[in-house]
């Protein structure tokens, strides 16, 4: 935990990683950050003996990753689904409630469960073809 520690306090300390983002920002730390870990990550594989490009077509070659990624993708979107059911159910049946959902969230619920069904219900692409 220390070792991500000093990543990010280097990752702070030179906020640039030159991809269109605005220094200093905080998406420009959080990039540096994961270019750093992912350069040591890298390194030590070449260390072990890896070869990165040969590692990089076996990856590219396996459809299954792509695969566990969707099905994981689509738990978190049937996650934040129910989040917005919730927020529907407790609008309608939480009427004694004085904190319970207002106009507000649910439009903003309904929002995003248009956006994450229209998602979540499509046509799994990596299964298709």
């Amino acid at each position: 935990m220390d070792f991500l520690r000093r990543l990010w306090g280097m990752a702070r300390f030179w906020p640039d990683p030159g991809m269109g983002l605005r220094t200093g920002s905080n998406s420009a730390v959080l990039a540096m950050f994961f270019i750093l870990l992912f350069t040591v990550i890298g390194s030590f594989l070449v260390a072990l003996g890896f070869d990165l490009d040969r590692l990089d077509l076996w990856l590219a070659r396996q459809t299954w990753i792509g695969i566990i990624g969707e099905l994981l993708f689509r738990a978190l979107l049937a996650f934040i689904m129910l989040i917005c059911v919730v927020v529907f159910l407790g609008f309608l049946f939480d009427r004694g409630n004085p904190e319970r959902p207002g106009w507000g969230m649910l439009l903003g619920a309904a929002l995003v469960a248009w956006f994450v069904g229209a998602t979540l219900f499509a046509p799994l692409e990596s299964l298709a073809g």
